[in-house]
């Protein structure tokens, strides 16, 4: 027998010990699992596709281990076990959520490997649904919009919209260059800065006198850049005490955070912008509560088409941010205080997304997480650096424990709200308790 021969018999007999039949069953339960995770969801999410796509396929036995960026999947089928590994870059696509969610649950009970594989392929070559151009305009409209809820008036309104518009189409830019995330953020927000005290700086010579609510719309120029869907998701995950995932999602956000503030604050330094609040707006108040009621929805709005979620979805959210964000304006205006006023309103956001996503059959997530920005603390958060800066340490305290109950209480009303409305955050047993049909048709006799 020739070397070649001899060669070629022992790569066939290795062949013949590979596992061939799991190998294909193990990759299509990975790849839908790297597509959920890479499009920004929770790890409880992630595990329900991956169970689908396992069931589906025949596989029996699997178990998945999640961080942040990578998956560690066991298969098990017929006595024989294989791991495998795949990572993810963080992103957000709240479109490929649905997709993937809706096909989840559409799967049948049994399928091939090339079918699941063929439907995969469409989700992940489906396009982004808003062209770049309008998300600009969208994203500038939300972040002026914020400017509004912050106290702003007309001119901070005015001198966000070129300012974020221009940091925005900067940041996509940058993004697809693919340069460092931490740089890119970091950059973005001092150039959205910079561009908004240049703007407000040309209305201040136009109209002759400097504007007094300034600093409200100094940060709303980056809040773009704010980790929703990290934030959020990695506060659910926690709920769960899913650790593996929840942890590094989570500091993940706070560097993006942290990069967001040290970007503007060296601009707020350079420019010397006062850290003290903006006071309250103050004239027709009917005026002014239309302005904060369409506020709130464009905020929403402009932030879910940024995350590219469906039109009609992104149109309910900002229905439900205003439905939630009244309330929680009304409860600031008489003194309550503003992490009591957000977990409200975060209790509201999450019951009116869970009633919007069982009536009109939408995805709870997707609709949640933007609808949450709308009582970001971005502004006490810039409040304690340039606090510290001035080595003032009794207010930045202040300001930094202020801006941490907050976040939790975001994530304590949106966690509340899904405990009573899912019994997957209820229970902690894999199959949440169902009620009796006798029991319940004894209690209707």
């Amino acid at each position: 027998m020739e070397d070649g021969d001899l060669e070629i018999s022992e790569h066939e007999y290795e062949d013949r010990l590979e596992p061939l039949h799991l190998i294909r069953r193990s990759h299509v339960v990975l790849r839908a699992g790297t597509l959920m995770l890479g499009a920004g969801t929770s790890g409880l999410r992630v595990r329900e596709v991956m169970g689908a796509v396992g069931r589906t396929v025949g596989v029996e036995q699997h178990h998945a281990q999640f961080t942040f960026t990578s998956i560690v999947l066991t298969v098990g089928r017929r006595g024989i076990f294989r791991t495998q590994v795949a990572e993810t870059r963080p992103s957000v696509n709240a479109d490929r959520i649905s997709m993937l969610q809706g096909f989840a649950h559409d799967l049948p009970e049994r399928a091939t490997v090339a079918e699941v594989e063929s439907r995969l392929d469409v989700i992940e070559r489906t396009p982004r649904r808003y062209p770049g151009w309008l998300l600009v305009v969208l994203v500038a409209l939300a972040c002026s919009s914020v400017a509004v809820l912050s106290n702003g008036g007309v001119r901070e309104a005015v001198a966000v919209l070129p300012a974020s518009a221009l940091a925005y189409g900067l940041h996509r830019t940058f993004t697809r260059l693919q340069l460092n995330t931490l740089a890119v953020v970091l950059t973005s927000a001092a150039i959205a800065s910079a561009a908004y005290v240049g703007f407000a700086a040309i209305l201040t010579r136009l109209l002759g006198s400097p504007s007094p609510g300034f600093a409200a719309g100094f940060i709303c120029a980056s809040i773009f850049l704010i980790p929703g869907f990290p934030l959020v998701t990695a506060g659910l995950d926690l709920t769960r005490v899913d650790l593996d995932v929840g942890v590094p999602r989570l500091g993940y956000a706070a560097l993006v955070v942290l990069a967001i503030a040290i970007g503007v604050w060296i601009i707020a330094v350079l420019a010397g912008v006062s850290p003290d609040p903006v006071a309250a707006l103050t004239g027709n108040v009917v005026l002014i509560w239309s302005a904060r009621v369409a506020a709130s929805f464009f905020a929403v709005f402009g932030w879910a088409t940024m995350f590219n979620v469906p039109f009609p979805t992104a149109l309910a959210s900002g229905v439900v941010a205003v439905l939630g964000n009244v309330p929680r304006l009304l409860m600031l205006d008489h003194g309550v205080k503003p992490h009591v006023a957000t977990f409200a309103a975060s209790v509201i956001f999450g019951l009116l997304c869970a009633l919007a996503a069982r009536l009109f059959s939408m995805t709870k997530i997707i609709m949640t997480v933007p609808t949450l920005l709308v009582a970001i603390p971005g502004s006490s958060a810039l409040r304690t650096l340039i606090y510290f800066d001035r080595a003032d340490v009794t207010s930045a305290i202040q300001s930094g424990v202020s801006t941490v109950l907050v976040v939790i209480a975001m994530i304590a009303g949106l966690s509340t709200a899904r405990m009573l409305t899912d019994p997957e955050w209820t229970f902690t047993r894999p199959a949440p308790p169902l009620p009796d049909p006798s029991k319940v048709a004894a209690r209707r006799s």
